[in-house]
């Protein structure tokens, strides 16, 4: 919907236009992330507010059309509003839709779904975003069927990029002619894609681990496998704070398939969570100073201009970046397993994940 819009206006018109509604919805990112930090003083508030406009991955996804801009907020919110309790038919629908917009992105948006099925209370969300969903797949089949549509291969042999070989598994990339199935291209131009971004610019995922061309022709399963994984963890988890289950969850959408580094805004969500662990009462004090740790560890990491194209030699920046991703993975998962088992405190005890607190917001 986004690009017939924008498609149908000037340059000179569609590029401003862009910028200021991308700008609204890092805003209101920021005002809801503000809400639910627990954060008390203005300072905090204020320290909070400008975090996702300090990180890089912001610029980024601002200065290359990026919909992780949008994707992130929508995500946040749906599950805000339908984590309410009670909530009301509005409510339900304005999650549901939120959720749809979010999965125009699904290689971040997906993982959050098991959220949806098993966080939120009733099936009927999850049921709306499925139908929905496969109701705007069909329409759009139609307009592809008859497409005609080039698909090089990932590179030719006169081309700088030739020297990028493709997984010996042809099944993976696909050879020849393009298939007569709209699903079946989507789902092959997806797959190279993902191989062909993991060589040429990403990075922190999963695919980037399996990059020779033997191992890329387990990508597929590799991201399936973890998708799976998150499902079930989340099934079994699913009582425990919301916001647990949201850091957890941001940081496997980061690396379960191919990312760029202004899908790094993702880890704004963990950022948030670790925040809000140093802020509630019946975590002991080496937890929240572990959180506190884990919490400078990303943020230093996510300050514009980030790591990637700072240095000559990057890896070893990076790799320490990703080590406090995965630290704060385990860590969170941790905490998320010792609250299944009733050990921090009883559900009374803790604030509800989807209430800000009363103080006015001077933001």
């Amino acid at each position: 919907m986004l690009r017939l819009v924008f498609n149908a206006m000037p340059w000179a018109m569609a590029k401003p236009l862009w910028f200021v509604v991308s700008l609204v919805s890092v805003g209101i990112l920021s005002w809801q992330l503000v809400r639910f930090s627990l954060v008390q003083t203005p300072w905090e508030r204020w320290f909070v507010a400008v975090l996702p406009w300090a990180m890089y991955a912001t610029g980024a996804a601002l200065g290359n059309g990026q919909f992780v801009l949008f994707v992130v907020p929508m995500v946040l919110n749906a599950l805000l509003l339908l984590a309410e309790e009670p909530r009301s038919n509005r409510d339900t629908w304005m999650g549901t839709l939120l959720m749809l917009g979010a999965l125009i992105q699904p290689t971040i948006a997906a993982p959050f779904f098991w959220l949806i099925l098993f966080r939120v209370q009733g099936y009927q969300p999850a049921l709306r975003v499925v139908g929905l969903y496969l109701l705007l797949t069909a329409v759009a089949v139609p307009f592809q069927v008859n497409a005609r549509r080039i698909e090089p291969p990932i590179a030719k042999a006169d081309e700088p990029d030739s020297q990028i070989p493709p997984p010996i598994n042809p099944a993976i990339l696909g050879q020849g002619k393009a298939p007569a199935n709209p699903l079946l291209r989507w789902f092959r131009r997806g797959v190279r894609g993902t191989y062909y971004g993991s060589v040429k610019g990403g990075y922190g995922s999963v695919h980037d681990l399996l990059v020779t061309p033997e191992l890329a022709q387990w990508n597929l399963l590799a991201s399936l496998g973890i998708l799976g994984a998150l499902g079930l963890w989340i099934f079994l988890h699913r009582r425990v704070d919301l916001w647990l289950l949201l850091g957890v969850t941001a940081i496997v959408a980061r690396v379960w398939i191919y990312h760029r580094w202004y899908d790094d805004l993702l880890m704004i969500l963990p950022l948030i969570t670790l925040c809000r662990l140093t802020r509630q009462p019946h975590f002991s004090p080496p937890i929240k100073t572990l959180a506190a740790i884990l919490f400078l560890w990303l943020w230093m990491f996510l300050l514009a201009p980030g790591v990637l194209y700072t240095f000559a030699k990057p890896q070893l920046p990076i790799a320490i970046q990703v080590t406090g991703w995965l630290a704060t993975l385990v860590f969170l998962a941790l905490l998320a397993a010792r609250e299944r088992r009733g050990l921090p405190a009883r559900e009374a005890e803790r604030p509800s994940p989807a209430s800000p607190p009363d103080s006015p917001l001077p933001v």
